[in-house]
């Protein structure tokens, strides 16, 4: 192939860029997206993965500690505007990567940077196996037309946003009917069904290793949620059988939770992560914009669920105040940064590992408990977080210590 033909942008210098961008059928023209060969993934550096993690745990940890403040001790419970405040909010690190950008090429002519821009972002889509295979036939589009790259990307963030959402409606929905002690047990199963998903979906092969990993995560949550049960004995003991009807219905909810978080970050990883050779920096601008398009559509739509729940009266609007907001956003922040940590984590090595990671942080806001509310970790505290990082260690093992990144 000629040499210059890969210095052409993606776009000639004359023609408007089409946002979302449709490109007409017309005789024998082909897009110039189409993948050439396929070659294996580039692994991100081990630094890379390891500050991704570091970010992740800490996200996670400050996240659930605030929100925990502002919801238990400042009094302010509104899940489902948290839910849309802090799903919304997955969109802020792409937009401060973009003001990052700008600042750089502050030189550049605006509409030249963002057609500069784009053309990066498409020829990062063209190194998706899935948008190489199958991305016309999933893309919304006119008819007489096919769908390019960021079509793509639209349509398919589309349908991570409604898994992503249903997961998070059934955390807060279960919350109301089970005990946080289950929710946290069966939610955080979600590494099971990521590591079932990634079998027919992106044909990975699950070793023994990551089997036992899995395994292992799922038992110390279990080992620390269920841990202190003689504090709840009573309670167990005189539960009645519309309260274990109730909790039984609050368990199914937050199983269909771990299952669709599981399926969000198998189908991120098929339809958003480079199957192709790239650069770490070039794969990271394509995970943040694809992670922001989830937070664009939530903002755009779920506000129409909290306007609903405001007139049926089952969560009223409230206006926090300026030190809840504070904490509020402070969880939002982190949360936000957390979230795109993981989904780093899943272009980078796969989703087993990022959701195996993300159970890590249990562990850690148990730690926080102790050091922020004074509650003292238990025995099964300190068994369950030790299994858990026997489980991450093994799948770090198998991920990295090969050579693969």
């Amino acid at each position: 192939m000629d040499q210059r033909r890969h210095q052409e942008p993606l776009l000639d210098s004359g023609r408007s860029s089409e946002d979302v961008e449709l490109y007409h059928l017309d005789g024998n023209r082909r897009p110039s997206f189409a993948l050439s060969e396929s070659k294996p993934q580039k692994g991100a550096p081990k630094l890379f993965v390891a500050g991704a993690l570091i970010i992740a745990i800490a996200g996670l940890v400050t996240q659930t500690e605030s929100a925990a403040y502002y919801e238990d001790i400042l009094g302010w419970k509104k899940p489902f505007c948290s839910l849309y405040i802090m799903h919304s909010s997955i969109a802020l690190p792409w937009l401060i990567h973009l003001a990052y950008l700008r600042f750089n090429q502050r030189d550049k002519p605006y509409s030249i940077w963002v057609r500069d821009y784009n053309n990066g972002l498409r020829a990062s889509v063209s190194t998706v196996e899935a948008f190489a295979v199958s991305g016309p036939s999933i893309v919304l589009k006119r008819p007489g037309s096919l769908g390019g790259p960021l079509d793509y990307l639209a349509t398919t963030m589309g349908i991570v946003t409604v898994v992503l959402t249903v997961s998070g409606v059934s955390w807060f929905l279960s919350l109301v009917f089970t005990t946080p002690s289950d929710l946290t047990a069966i939610y955080n199963c979600s590494t099971f069904f990521a590591a079932a998903f990634s079998v027919p979906i992106l044909r990975q092969k699950v070793g023994w290793i990551g089997i036992l990993a899995v395994a292992l995560s799922i038992m110390g949550t279990f080992t620390i949620a269920y841990g202190d049960t003689t504090a709840h004995s009573a309670d167990s003991a005189d539960e009645t059988p519309a309260l274990g009807a109730s909790r039984l219905f609050g368990n199914i909810i937050a199983l269909i939770g771990a299952i669709a978080f599981g399926l969000y970050e198998v189908l991120f990883k098929k339809w958003a992560c480079p199957s192709q050779s790239v650069s770490p920096k070039s794969s990271l601008n394509l995970t943040l914009a694809a992670s922001a398009l989830t937070g664009v559509y939530t903002f755009s739509f779920f506000w129409i669920v909290l306007v609903i729940m405001h007139f049926i009266g089952v969560e009223p609007f409230v206006l926090p105040s300026l030190h809840v907001l504070g904490y509020v956003l402070l969880s939002v922040s982190a949360g936000s940064v957390a979230m795109t940590a993981l989904l780093a984590l899943v272009t980078w090595t796969s989703p087993v590992f990022a959701s195996v990671a993300s159970v890590l942080s249990v562990f850690f806001v148990a730690v926080a408990d102790w050091l922020v509310f004074g509650l003292d970790p238990s025995l099964a505290t300190y068994i369950g977080g030790t299994l858990i990082m026997v489980a991450f260690a093994l799948l770090a093992k198998e991920e990295l210590g090969h050579g693969k990144h």
